[in-house]
């Protein structure tokens, strides 16, 4: 627009500075539920049944879940994930057990 100055230059050109607006209200912003897809839904069934026990990564994987997504539900707070060994004969096998948080628990109820 022809005439009408930009930016800040009217702000500085020596005259008194407009008003600014101000907010009245406020905004409140709560973390938002994770959707839970069907499949995250089914691990976190079979994970809460499970309780203290937690499961193998490996029987997880048997059921069909991939990695990826079982390392999603990790990385939301929805399972945890742990490393374990355990002796076999003369040999140490290394496994992983995962295991429902409150946060999994709440998402599978909601």
């Amino acid at each position: 627009m022809p005439g009408v100055p930009l930016g800040c230059n009217r702000i500085t050109s020596g005259g008194p500075a407009p008003a600014l607006p101000t907010m009245s209200h406020t905004l409140t912003v709560t973390p938002r539920e994770p959707h839970l897809s069907g499949k995250q839904g089914w691990t976190l069934e079979i994970l809460a049944a499970a309780a203290l026990r937690g499961c193998t990564g490996a029987m997880l994987l048997a059921h069909g879940f991939s990695i990826d997504m079982l390392a999603d539900l990790v990385h939301d707070g929805l399972a945890t994930a742990h490393r374990q060994t355990m002796r076999v004969g003369r040999r140490k096998v290394q496994f992983a057990r995962m295991m429902i948080t409150d946060a999994g628990r709440r998402a599978l109820e909601g």
